[in-house]
């Protein structure tokens, strides 16, 4: 699948090469094509005014105003691509707009997204692809001994649809949990281990609520003297390899990896390495030592730092205490992944407060001769704040932080209620029940689209923002919401059941006919196409909602070709019936770049 706009501009390319005299070919400019107003055309080119103006004495009579070359642009391109093009016309500023024919819509959609399709994927054919590269996502990042909260939401959902929008261009992806799994906290935490189960070593302790074990530890931390005392010790013991101490850590970040891991399930990300602080603990020293070999460190306050151009604040790679700290892993791990696992590529999703920190750490990456941009690359993805309807963050009505299993939970209750609720209007397949669903698959639908909803809910908000949580928002049946697509969705596998069209075995329909007679069709088989087109500025910038807003658009053209045009029964069924499965494959194809499992009957 080809961008439409890009094979409109290589057709305005070959014009204006062909309109230009040939001593001037080689000065040709490259074609500035843009979307039209749709009242008069799909895009239009806006190259003549400025060859006009730029090579008037060079240009021959006949060709000396923009509406002259607009005319000869317009009279090659009909030449040259007859086919693509209903029609072509020339303001007299010499904008040539052109309206894209109805034949070369369907045959463009016939080739490109109802060929086969065995593995579901609607296949790409971007300009300019790169080679695949491999590449690092750096997500989720949560602390161990401390439950999962909504602010942990925005990294795991971008995170895993960054990956698969990477993995969808063909790229290696690797997926990295850089759990905060070391730190002088550890102490108090293993100390109260000890005095609250003395014989976990041999028992493991079922620590149901890690945030309040957490905090208990952290209340005698600061409340008794002799606690503390021991908490430090238990940290120097830690921190110098004995076996004591590190099973007990162990123990605990087992404890906290079990809870991660009913996260993940739940919100199906799979294939998520860890690779946590700890993991880095052995290199730090070579690489301050390798570093300080290079020059690039200063000693300042008794610390060892790396200072850049970003601002006055230094990386300190070695604390006055002669300790690590997160500057020093940050730099271990960049070294580590961009020398060691030879990364092309590596993208840090974390909260925008630490752009700075991230600027700071690819400057440092590149002044040590680890990072080679454009050979290499290092992304910053940052994201604004999960919001409360006051504005403030996101909390519960006693102020505490919101677990994310319990926002889970609620949305999955609440998608419950909606499910129930339509099926007792009698709303049929809006409903469920009545397409034969036991109650074990009316269940799973619920918890599919409270999950569905959250994450949609997420991505369609402009990453760098902070955006409100609203239950009633999210999961509204009527607006840009996961519960409206997936409606849609199994409306569009009702109606291809109901005309026996067998949609399940992705097989070839490229050699058979879609007619496009209403503008309704013609709408919808543009935006169709301009999945190819959507993907490339996803891939550009990663912005998800970008995709989104898409889908969103997608589902209300469907929608307005339902209504307007019937499908079983009609004289156009088949056609129609092709365009409702072009719509379902690519609406499928982007649920599954967003991990949004589809359902066929709801």
């Amino acid at each position: 699948m080809k961008p439409v706009s890009s094979q409109v501009h290589e057709a305005f390319g070959k014009a204006l090469r062909t309109t230009m005299p040939s001593t001037l070919q080689a000065s040709c400019p490259d074609p500035m094509v843009a979307t039209a107003n749709p009242k008069f055309g799909d895009y239009q080119c806006n190259n003549a005014m400025g060859l006009a103006k730029k090579f008037k004495s060079e240009l021959p009579d006949g060709m000396k105003i923009p509406k002259q070359i607009g005319e000869k642009i317009k009279s090659n391109l009909m030449e040259e691509s007859p086919e693509e093009f209903e029609s072509v016309t020339v303001a007299p500023a010499g904008f040539v707009t052109v309206k894209l024919s109805s034949g070369w819509i369907a045959k463009q959609l016939t080739s490109s997204v109802l060929g086969e399709c065995k593995d579901g994927k609607v296949k790409l054919d971007l300009p300019n692809k790169e080679a695949p590269r491999k590449v690092i996502v750096d997500m989720s990042s949560p602390n161990i001994a401390k439950e999962m909260h909504v602010g942990h939401l925005r990294s795991t959902i971008l995170g895993e649809t960054v990956s698969r929008i990477l993995e969808y261009a063909g790229n290696d992806v690797h997926r990295i949990n850089h759990v905060g799994d070391w730190g002088t906290q550890f102490g108090m935490l293993i100390e109260h281990m000890k005095d609250a189960y003395p014989d976990f070593l041999h028992h493991t302790p079922e620590v149901s609520d890690l945030q309040t074990f957490y905090k208990a530890a952290k209340k005698r931390f600061d409340e008794e003297p002799e606690f503390k005392k021991r908490s430090q010790e238990e940290v120097v013991a830690l921190q110098s390899g004995d076996e004591y101490a590190r099973k007990a850590w162990q123990i605990c970040c087992d404890i906290s990896r079990k809870s991660f891991e009913e996260v993940y399930r739940r919100l199906g990300i799979k294939g998520l390495k860890e690779q946590g602080e700890s993991f880095y603990n052995e290199m730090i020293g070579p690489v301050v030592e390798m570093l300080e070999k290079q020059g690039l460190v200063v000693e300042s306050n008794g610390a060892k730092c790396i200072f850049t151009d970003i601002d006055d604040v230094p990386m300190m790679v070695v604390k006055s205490d002669g300790g690590y700290g997160y500057d020093s892993t940050d730099v271990t791990a960049v070294w580590y992944r961009l020398t060691q696992l030879h990364a092309d590529e590596v993208v840090y999703i974390t909260d925008l407060g630490q752009e700075v920190h991230f600027k700071k750490l690819f400057e440092v990456a590149k002044m040590a001769g680890w990072h080679h941009p454009p050979q290499t690359k290092l992304d910053y993805l940052g994201f604004g704040v999960v919001c409360g309807e006051d504005g403030k963050k996101f909390k519960t009505r006693s102020g505490t932080t919101v677990k994310l299993t319990d926002l889970l939970d609620e949305a999955e209750d609440r998608a419950k209620k909606e499910l129930e609720s339509r099926l007792n209007a009698g709303e049929g397949e809006a409903a469920g029940r009545s397409t034969g669903l036991t109650e074990e698959e009316f269940d799973n639908a619920s918890k599919i689209i409270g999950v569905a909803s959250v994450r949609y809910f997420d991505l369609r908000q402009n990453r760098t923002t902070n955006y409100i949580f609203n239950f009633d928002k999210m999961l509204d049946p009527k607006g840009n919401t996961a519960v409206f697509l997936l409606y849609a969705y199994a409306r569009i596998c009702s109606i291809l059941r109901k005309a026996n069209f067998d949609y399940h075995s992705g097989l070839d329909f490229s050699t058979e006919e879609i007619t496009i007679t209403e503008e309704k069709e013609r709408a919808l088989a543009l935006e169709i196409l301009r999945f190819a087109e959507v993907m490339q500025a996803v891939l550009s910038d990663l912005q998800c909602h970008r995709l989104c807003e898409y889908m969103w658009d997608l589902t209300n053209k469907f929608t307005s070709f339902y209504t307007e045009c019937k499908v079983v029964g009609s004289e156009q069924e088949r056609s129609r019936l092709l365009l409702c499965e072009a719509t379902r494959r690519v609406l499928a194809q982007c649920f599954e770049i967003l991990d949004i499992t589809p359902l066929e009957r709801i």
